[in-house]
């Protein structure tokens, strides 16, 4: 299987890559190297304090290191220094010396986030290569740092007949995600990662490593679980495992009208059980008179396979598909089945982009009016886009009482995201446009409770919306553990 083809460059597009050419003039002021106006020797005892690594603009892997998974003129950022911490100790003395030399501070795990809050023209503490996971097979759970990603941990899961509820892309950080809420295959059986998280170690502010947990510092554990990084850098996370072995799962391909399946899929998935999960991605290739979108679903069953077989039996004869390549597979394998669809995907699924814009939100319902939208908008995209709807809230994630995490759930709301990837530098104004405008259109349908993870806007009034009723609650414990709101590169919580 190529290694571009993978759930999320598939569903949306997002891949990271070095960049080879120049932007457009519009954005060349954002392209200019920040130096460091520190003194040398005080860069020099910093670098010989920390156990990983001090990366400057100058260095040779400067320029690959600051880039973001989801890389584009918005997110391009310059910062003065990259600490690539390997430890909680760099993390400490990494926030410690931000906060003396006034430098913003960006925190980046798995750098995924779509407004770029993992760039920063300060300080990035980059906690990418702290990789390490503990599974315990007898107690059922998992403890990983925060470098992992989704995919890694999968595999590690495997092997003991084990997995924990994640996201549907193998390669988003198992840390941002969490933080976020996190949903992913097994929302409707096992909740989101945020409900399956048991502990986090967390330095603060103020450079204090606190544990977090049902009996440890409670208030910051239930601030964590949706929270997003408001509250501290999370150097570990525990998770609770579940025994899950093989999966219905894989996915189909389709070409044709992009309204009747829409139609079709809203009413698939209010009809479907716990242990369905069914993601939908739009590749838009060509604006050419009578061109054709290629819908790509990927699904998910982790139940019994004679009733899962039953339940996708519409999905799978609605068409008939370009390609089918659902079966019993391990879990961990799900994202390879997509291999399977290579020879009828248009070509921008099988490159890697160098360039990725995209933005989201929730949708209250699948309801005409917003598949009469999303068509509008594909018929306008250029080249390399892509419409992307999933994450159907129901089951287990739904269930959680509203009081045990900050994180918001509907039942019978959904995400969904526009996505530009591109490789000439001259289509960035064209690409974000699109995106940019496709989603503003969806405003009317859109839930003013958005996903975390998906939120595309970080203003006051879209963040207290998001988080509803938890916000004034979130905003004493932001005022606890940040009161100076150092921690602001995110989808901001103001300290009480």
């Amino acid at each position: 299987m190529p290694k571009h083809i993978t759930r999320r460059n598939v569903l949306a597009g997002l891949a990271g890559s070095v960049l080879s050419h120049s932007l457009p003039s519009r954005f060349a002021s954002t392209l200019l190297k920040r130096q460091s106006n520190l003194d040398p020797s005080e860069l020099a005892r910093f670098r010989e304090r920390l156990k990983g690594r001090l990366i400057l603009p100058g260095d040779r892997d400067y320029d690959s290191v600051r880039r973001v998974a989801s890389f584009n003129p918005t997110s391009d950022k310059h910062p003065q220094m990259i600490v690539r911490c390997t430890g909680e100790e760099d993390v400490v003395r990494a926030i410690a010396f931000a906060r003396d030399k006034s430098l913003e501070a960006a925190i980046r795990s798995g750098g995924h986030d779509l407004l770029g809050a993992s760039a920063s023209d300060g300080l990035v503490i980059d906690v990418s290569p702290m990789r390490a996971v503990r599974i315990d097979q007898q107690q059922q759970t998992a403890r990983v740092e925060p470098g992992i990603r989704a995919g890694e941990l999968n595999a590690a899961t495997q092997k003991t007949g084990l997995a924990a509820a994640l996201g549907c892309h193998p390669g988003v950080g198992v840390a941002g995600l969490t933080l976020g809420g996190g949903l992913g295959w097994f929302l409707g059986t096992y909740g989101a990662a945020c409900d399956n998280l048991t502990g986090a170690d967390v330095v603060s502010a103020d450079g204090r490593t606190l544990r977090a947990s049902a009996a440890e510092n409670a208030d910051l554990f239930w601030a964590l679980r949706g929270g997003g990084g408001n509250f501290g850098v999370v150097t570990a996370l525990e998770f609770k495992l579940h025994k899950v072995g093989d999966v219905l799962g894989g996915a189909l391909a389709y070409r044709g009208d992009m309204a009747r399946f829409l139609r079709f899929y809203r009413d698939f998935m209010q009809a479907a059980p716990d242990q369905l999960a069914v993601e939908i991605n739009v590749l838009l290739e060509s604006q050419a008179v009578g061109a054709q979108p290629t819908v790509v679903a990927i699904a998910c069953w982790s139940g019994e396979q004679v009733e899962g077989r039953r339940v996708l039996h519409p999905l799978r004869s609605f068409g008939p598909p370009l390609a089918d390549t659902i079966d019993m597979v391990p879990y961990a394998g799900l994202a390879l089945r997509l291999a399977g669809l290579s020879a009828v995907l248009p070509p921008q699924a099988n490159r890697r982009p160098e360039y990725n814009y995209w933005r989201g939100g929730s949708l209250r319902e699948l309801n005409d009016p917003a598949i009469e939208q999303l068509t509008a908008a594909a018929q306008h995209a250029p080249s390399g886009c892509s419409i992307g709807l999933g994450h159907y809230m129901h089951g287990q994630v739904c269930r959680v009482s509203v009081d045990k995490t900050p994180f918001s759930r509907t039942e019978g709301q959904l995400t969904y995201f526009f996505s530009a990837s591109w490789g000439d530098p001259r289509m960035a104004d064209a690409s974000i446009e699109w995106v940019s405008r496709s989603w503003v259109a969806m405003e009317p349908w859109s839930a003013r409770a958005t996903y975390i993870n998906y939120l595309s806007s970080d203003d006051q009034t879209s963040v207290k919306a998001s988080y509803g009723q938890s916000y004034d609650r979130l905003a004493v414990m932001k005022q606890k553990y940040d009161p100076t709101n150092f921690f602001h590169r995110n989808r901001n919580i103001k300290p009480a």
